[in-house]
């Protein structure tokens, strides 16, 4: 493993960065296929899962958790075009929300993770499909949210919490939540 969190947040924000904004949708998936931007970055998901088991300092572990629930998320949500995000490892979504049920569960979700978890929530399909029948506490997590509710802290966070925390860090940026 020669990767940390730094060089996979660098890797996904040059990914990220170097899309292409200059085609029709269909031309960008076709280009972003061929030339090995969405096999990069189901790579860097995979790494931030194999990260994740292969560290012990719990504040590593975090953060690369809340890496890959935010990909799973967002590679639902958001065209494979605009994310440079398609086809992610379904195993590595199932074992991470598991992660996040064990989380649940033993009541180990801190502040941030929680609510992240409760606005992603807000399109619950993206989560149940892989947690319902399955996974019992994210489940109930995730039916319980109110989407009326705005969830995150906007203008909240202290300038450059966000930074240097991959695309979910370019996301969050975009959604105002630091002064």
């Amino acid at each position: 493993m020669d990767y940390t969190l730094d060089s996979l947040s660098a890797l996904e924000i040059e990914l990220y960065y170097s899309l292409p904004d200059d085609k029709h949708f269909d031309e960008l998936n076709e280009e972003l296929e061929a030339n090995g931007t969405f096999a990069k970055n189901r790579k860097i998901h995979e790494d931030y899962l194999e990260l994740f088991n292969s560290v012990s300092d719990s504040a590593i572990k975090y953060e690369a958790l809340k890496r890959i629930i935010f990909l799973n998320w967002y590679s639902l949500i958001e065209p494979d075009y605009f994310t440079g995000i398609s086809n992610l490892n379904e195993k590595v979504i199932y074992k991470s929300y598991s992660i996040i049920n064990d989380y649940i569960k033993n009541e180990k979700l801190d502040e941030e993770l929680n609510w992240m978890m409760k606005f992603y929530s807000s399109w619950d399909w993206a989560i149940l499909n892989f947690s319902e029948n399955r996974l019992p506490y994210l489940t109930k997590f995730v039916k319980a949210v109110d989407t009326s509710i705005s969830s995150y802290p906007k203008q909240k966070l202290p300038q450059g919490t966000m930074r240097n925390r991959g695309q979910m860090g370019l996301y969050w940026i975009s959604m105002q939540v630091e002064v």
